[in-house]
């Protein structure tokens, strides 16, 4: 039994990375966009297992997963996820599967879209891209649709926008009667969903420029008020597009 802290802390982010600090200073992209210290970053993490207060705490490990999300002079900046789960081993395995595309092409080839055109990866090249990966009885996935809309409708002329769904062309249509999502969508696609690795949606890719796999994470940030939950505008997801540019 595996449970993310997206749902228990709701949503820090999935990311990749192998840690090793050197000599340089580390530094943290929070949920948020903000750039936290390696103190601030160790307090959140505490305050992140304490949240998870409804778990017991001998039942539960955290699995920490970075990725160097840009390194400037003798500085590094990382992107993170934590994990809360009861199989150390099996939650190292699941992510060595999308570690392990980290650096490679994402293989879209001659994809058609709901709209009947064609998508192949040279297509995407030129711009950094965000790919969401989704289905239609996916919650969360629901739920952070209206922040990309958004960030695509001020954002289409800087950054490439693609939905992909292992569900039928005919269960997106009418999920789209009711929900706006203005992207182009490739749809029936396990290929480019479950049988690349993942299990947990919605998880959102980001591209460099030459179409390669760059940061992985999980879903639009959120932010947790008295008066309920709140998507994070502006985030982190912009941030990490202009990271790319």
């Amino acid at each position: 039994m595996q449970i993310s802290i997206q749902y228990v802390i709701l949503l820090f982010t999935l990311s990749y990375s192998n840690f090793c600090l050197g000599q340089s200073k580390a530094f943290y992209m929070d949920r948020y966009g903000d750039i936290q210290t390696e103190l601030d970053y160790k307090n959140q993490k505490e305050s992140a297992i304490n949240s998870a207060g409804n778990y017991p705490k001998d039942s539960f490990l955290l699995f920490e997963n970075l990725v160097e999300l840009y390194h400037k002079n003798d500085s590094i900046v990382y992107s993170y996820n934590w994990v809360l789960t009861d199989n150390i081993e099996e939650t190292e395995k699941e992510f060595e599967i999308l570690n392990s595309m980290i650096g490679e092409m994402f293989p879209i080839k001659e994809a058609e879209t709901l709209s009947g055109s064609i998508v192949d990866i040279d297509d995407l090249k030129g711009k950094p891209t965000l790919i969401n990966l989704w289905f239609t009885t996916c919650a969360p996935c629901i739920r952070e649709m209206p922040v990309l809309n958004e960030m695509k409708a001020k954002n289409k002329d800087r950054f490439n926008f693609l939905a992909i769904t292992m569900d039928s062309k005919a269960k997106v249509k009418r999920l789209l009667k009711s929900h706006n999502f203005d992207f182009d969508h490739i749809v029936g696609s396990k290929e480019l969903t479950t049988k690349l690795g993942f299990r947990h949606f919605p998880a959102n890719l980001f591209l460099d420029k030459t179409g390669r796999i760059r940061i992985i994470e999980n879903s639009v940030p959120v932010k947790v008020t008295d008066a309920g939950i709140s998507l994070v505008w502006p985030h982190k997801f912009l941030k990490i597009l202009e990271t790319l540019l």
